[in-house]
Parts: C-alpha cells; sequence; structure tokens
C-alpha cells in the first residue's frame, strides 16, 4: 500500500519521528504526490523554500553552486525545516532518474499543526531535539556553552 510506504517514509525524518502512525496519516493525506521526469528541476538554489520533499522513488543529485554533494534516493528527504521557517533553498535539487516524491507545503503543514495542539508539540520537542544534537556536535571556536560552567573532577 502506497500510504503504508509514505508513512514508514516520514517516520525515518528526524522532524517527524516522534510522531504517532495517526500524526504521520494527517500529514500524508494533506501531501500531493509529485512525479518528474529526469533533468527536471525540482527545486533551485537562492530560491524560496515552502515545502518538505520526501523522495518515493527514483533518484536526485543536490547541487550547491557547480558542485555535486549529495545523491539521494528513496526513503531520502529535503526540505524539512522550510515547511516551518522560509529560508532561502540553500541546494538545487534536480532528478536524475524518473522521481516520484511526496510534497507538504508549508500552508498545509500549519494547517495540519494548528488543527492539533499535541502534534504541534510533539513537532516542538523534536526541533529542540535536532537543534540540541546539533549544538553538542558544535565544537568550534565561536561555540558558546549554554550549559554552564564546566567544574573540573576532583582528583
Amino acid at each position: 500500500m502506497a500510504k503504508d510506504l509514505y508513512i514508514a517514509r516520514l517516520k525515518t525524518v528526524p522532524l517527524f519521528a516522534g510522531l504517532a502512525r495517526k500524526d504521520l496519516d494527517l500529514l500524508v493525506r494533506q501531501a500531493d504526490h509529485l512525479r518528474y521526469p529526469a533533468r527536471h528541476t525540482v527545486v533551485r538554489e537562492g530560491s524560496p523554500g515552502e515545502e518538505f520533499w520526501l523522495v518515493v522513488e527514483g533518484q536526485l543529485s543536490v547541487h550547491r553552486g557547480d558542485v555535486e554533494v549529495a545523491s539521494i534516493g528513496p526513503g531520502d528527504w529535503f526540505g524539512e525545516l522550510a515547511v516551518i521557517d522560509p529560508a532561502p533553498r540553500d541546494a538545487t535539487v534536480v532528478a536524475t532518474t524518473p522521481v516520484e516524491l511526496m510534497v507538504i507545503g508549508r500552508r498545509r503543514f500549519w494547517s495540519v499543526l494548528e488543527s492539533s495542539p499535541t502534534l504541534m508539540r510533539k513537532v516542538i520537542v523534536s526541533l529542540a531535539v535536532r537543534l540540541r544534537a546539533l549544538d553538542s556536535t558544535n565544537t568550534g571556536p565561536n561555540t558558546v556553552d549554554v550549559t554552564g560552567p564546566r567544574i573540573p573532577a576532583q582528583t
């Protein structure tokens, strides 16, 4: 069943990993399912980000400028933060084979969240978990320690 596949694939997206099946089903029902031929540009670097895309079938290449930075396929996704916060796309995504994609636009996504405070809370928690994970991996010279002073162990 296509719906079960879409739900299983959505469950692997960190933003949606904590959602119950009924919540994922609600998102799938709000999604559009699109097919594009090879060489079709799905999103263009610098254009406004409005949608979350999930790859159902096919392969796509991801480019920043003239450099291919990734190849993505079934189960992969892009644009998950664009449904929450509009920002210019940071890469161009082009189909390298015919593709089937599931897409959820920002307006529909927010409509679903606003109709379910529980779902909204789960998405916010998922964002916090993701932010915390990114923060813990950022150890560069400009890192700000938001956890407070570190006390050396007593020897």
